[in-house]
């Protein structure tokens, strides 16, 4: 599932290639939108004044007043292509514009990608949405983990808690801070906090530089894949040598997902619970 960075390089891309311009024409939405949203079609003749990210949702502002919600969930993409272009049988909305030779669609193998028009009545999850994971502080995070005894991890890809953050850029900020993901919450110490909140925002502010992680379906707009696969640690990385101790990284089930990490940098050791911070 594409994560923050991804989300958030698709939204430069589109305030770089469709503010400011109006949708002349829908040719087509695919009947699991429709039934979503029945008044997708009344974006014709409405105009894209911004592109902001939430999380992991895009928020499109129209010149009306209303909101697109958009969540690209597992294999959604979001591309500009030629008009003359055919639509693919993945291709779930395509809409025209009033100047410009190309075209808008939304891609998504798996159906599992979300438009509609952000409600008072829908969206849950958008609205219970946490702190966005670029702006953890020492602080917010120490508050978090003290009043948990849960996997660490379990936190960290809790939306409602941190927003953003996904099961790549939690495997790798908590190797860069050395904390086992099965660590539970109210054991971290207080260094350690101030470390993991560090690594997640540097981890994060990386791989925005580098466009994302493609593995799969994930691209920006114009169709190039993210570069940051390159310079993963441990995501990814089951039976390489871990650069920092030369022991070989292993993949485990925690929290219901693939989890990777290195048994020698990481270990899992009891320590006292932390106090509450006020």
């Amino acid at each position: 599932m594409p994560e923050l960075p991804e989300v958030e390089t698709v939204v430069r891309g589109l305030n770089a290639q469709a503010k400011g311009r109006t949708i002349r024409t829908i040719p087509h939405i695919a009947e699991h939108l429709r039934k979503r949203d029945t008044e997708l079609r009344t974006l014709a003749g409405d105009t894209f004044v911004n592109f902001d990210r939430r999380g992991k949702y895009i928020i499109a502002e129209l010149a009306s007043g209303r909101q697109l919600l958009i969540h690209l969930r597992m294999s959604g993409q979001i591309l500009f292509i030629d008009n003359r272009e055919r639509r693919q049988s993945h291709d779930h909305f395509v809409s025209t514009f009033t100047t410009g030779s190309d075209k808008l669609i939304f891609r998504d193998t798996r159906k599992f990608g979300i438009m509609e028009f952000l409600r008072e009545t829908n969206n849950e999850g958008f609205r219970k949405l946490g702190i966005e994971a670029t702006a953890i502080t020492p602080t917010i995070l120490a508050n978090l983990l003290s009043v948990s005894s849960r996997p660490i991890k379990a936190l960290l890809l809790d939306q409602s808690a941190l927003a953003g953050l996904g099961n790549i850029y939690a495997d790798e900020s908590l190797y860069l801070s050395r904390i086992h993901p099965l660590r539970p919450c109210n054991q971290v110490q207080d260094t350690e906090i101030a470390d993991l909140a560090s690594s997640i925002r540097k981890v994060l502010d990386s791989a925005i530089k580098k466009m994302g992680t493609t593995f799969d379906s994930y691209s920006g707009v114009n169709g190039n894949p993210g570069e940051y696969s390159r310079y993963l640690r441990v995501y990814n990385q089951e039976g390489n040598s871990c650069s920092r101790c030369g022991e070989i990284i292993v993949k485990i089930r925690a929290v219901g997902r693939g989890t990777h990490l290195c048994p020698g940098c990481q270990q899992l050791k009891p320590v006292r619970r932390r106090k509450r911070v006020r």
